[in-house]
């Protein structure tokens, strides 16, 4: 029964962790918005 309890421990580690990891919101290294180039705004081709 210990290696099955040691499996169960396992697995709720890993999906503890993936849990932590989700909290976090991914946009958070994007402090500003990149600048569109002037050539993309042109409506006149």
């Amino acid at each position: 029964m210990d290696i099955l309890n040691g499996i169960f421990k396992f697995f709720a580690f890993i999906f503890e962790q993936i849990g932590n990891i989700a909290k976090y919101n991914p946009c958070v290294g994007y402090f500003d918005e990149p600048e569109v180039p002037s050539e993309l705004l042109d409506e006149q081709k």
